[in-house]
């Protein structure tokens, strides 16, 4: 386990472990950090641009039915919008979804203070829909700039950047978009299977669904959809802020194992991201005794059981002060 150091501290061993891809079995306690929630292979992602009436009616029926994840990137001043707010801002809340910045109007921005009009407005509308719906303020909000004519963004990317950081948004990553890139489902699979064999995160973007504007068909967006639930076990289907949280506590997460035994497995975890912004735990992934086939998880006022899969138990930890205690469960 080459990410392993070891310490004496008054006599008691305590071994510490950098993040490491190793899966390879270790003595009782080694643990790592996954380099992705769950485990998984990969995080994979599904936006979908522009507040279109598709996505009320196709896209989020057919997500809850497979309980997968997409990041909408709506413009609540826009007409489209508007006519089904309802939906937008109660239905994909409870359902799991995340809404994210595509400005207010998808209209552009004259200027940088236009630029800053659009933004806050539509991050108002996204705070004000957490906290209708009983959700904690968004630290982060993905931002997803809008497709407009030339002539129509007068913004510089040094500009954006700096619109971006200051109202708490984060620029999504490079996208393909169904039906302007990826024609058929058979190229839209084809981002998952690369995700899969890299271990990179990947997305399909789309517009329209089944209709509307630059529209991929409905049996396509499907078939995508089922390939995604086929390889769920190696996917962590996702969206760009949870996958940048993620990325950014592991960078210097660090998992201190204080005590290792037949009986009882104690660490702690820490990661010098800022916890104000960074909130999400991490996934570990430590080697329990044999004879363990259930292992109760307990961090603070948190427990869980989880079963061991060749004598790793998986599980969520959060970067602080509680410590982590592992034991069998009865």
């Amino acid at each position: 386990m080459n990410a392993a150091k070891l310490r004496s501290l008054g006599g008691l061993s305590i071994l510490l472990f950098a993040i490491s891809g190793s899966g390879q079995a270790g003595e009782i306690g080694a643990t790592r950090v996954a380099e992705w929630k769950g485990d998984a292979r990969a995080p994979f992602m599904l936006m979908f641009d522009d507040s279109m009436t598709g996505h009320v009616k196709t896209v989020l029926p057919e997500l809850k039915r497979r309980g997968l994840v997409g990041t909408f990137y709506v413009n609540p001043g826009s007409g489209h919008y508007k006519a089904m707010h309802a939906a937008w801002e109660k239905e994909f809340t409870e359902a799991g979804m995340v809404l994210a910045n595509h400005t207010f109007t998808h209209q552009g921005a004259k200027d940088l203070a236009d630029c800053e009009d659009e933004i806050v407005k539509c991050n108002d509308v996204l705070y004000a829909t957490a906290a209708a719906n009983g959700q904690p303020k968004p630290t982060l909000i993905s931002f997803g700039r809008p497709g407009v004519p030339q002539g129509k963004w007068s913004v510089t990317d040094a500009e954006l950047e700096m619109l971006l950081a200051k109202h708490g948004l984060v620029r999504r990553p490079n996208v393909l978009f169904a039906q302007i890139h990826l024609k058929d489902a058979r190229a839209m699979i084809a981002r998952v299977e690369k995700a899969i064999s890299t271990g990179k995160p990947h997305v399909v973007a789309f517009h329209g669904v089944g209709g509307e504007w630059l529209t991929i068909d409905t049996p396509a967006f499907l078939s995508l959809l089922d390939f995604i639930d086929e390889h769920r076990k190696q996917l962590w289907v996702t969206d760009p802020i949870s996958i940048h949280k993620y990325e950014t506590e592991r960078a210097t997460a660090e998992v201190s194992v204080a005590k290792a035994g037949s009986g009882e497995i104690r660490l702690t975890l820490e990661s010098k991201a800022d916890p104000r912004i960074y909130d999400g735990p991490l996934t570990l992934v430590t080697d329990v005794p044999a004879e363990w086939k259930r292992v109760e998880v307990r961090q603070g006022e948190r427990t869980a059981t989880v079963t061991p899969v060749e004598g790793k138990a998986i599980y969520d930890a959060w970067p602080g002060s509680d410590g982590v205690t592992l034991k069998p469960a009865p």
